[in-house]
């Protein structure tokens, strides 16, 4: 049940046609229900089989027509199947530095879909931004050096509003 209500989030979200651009307005998520018989483990958990069950509904990159890699060694972010909002960000298989990421936004264990339509390089957890109920990105700029540490990044925030993601701010064109 959880997964084909995150397939049909994620069919939902991933319609080009009728998608409004990036910055007509945040890009939100509504929560699924979800049940479960088994205790939930709490704390960071980034091989947990949801990510992989979320990874699974992705269609692969549109740019590169690699798939998404299913290494939890590759994997960076938050996740905790008890945080009000967490993140796994993911990237395509034999990736380089450069290649595009997804950032895969989870409530309380449960997939919600991508933070963003589409996968940006360069995206990073911004821990200094990130709570319980908001996840903090950072996304370097366009143009900016991929080998140094320049500064040209963009924050964005993802923040649970009760029954739903709001973006706060929006990545570089």
């Amino acid at each position: 049940m959880l997964v084909a209500c995150a397939v049909l989030l994620l069919g939902c979200a991933g319609c080009a046609g009728d998608r409004q651009p990036e910055a007509a307005g945040p890009h939100e998520h509504s929560a699924v229900p979800t049940t479960s018989t088994t205790p939930v483990r709490c704390g960071i958990d980034l091989s947990a089989q949801v990510i992989q069950s979320a990874l699974a509904t992705l269609p692969v990159e549109p740019v590169t027509q690699a798939p998404w890699s299913a290494d939890a060694r590759g994997f960076q972010g938050n996740f905790d199947p008890c945080a009000t909002l967490s993140t796994v960000i993911v990237t395509v298989e034999g990736a380089t530095g450069s290649s595009p990421n997804h950032a895969l936004l989870f409530h309380k264990g449960a997939y919600l879909g991508t933070a963003t339509p589409r996968a940006y390089g360069f995206t990073s957890l911004d821990v200094d931004r990130t709570t319980d109920d908001t996840v903090g990105l950072l996304y370097r700029t366009p143009g900016s050096c991929n080998a140094c540490d320049d500064g040209t990044v963009t924050h964005v925030q993802f923040r649970w509003d009760g029954g739903k993601v709001t973006m706060i701010g929006a990545p570089p064109k």
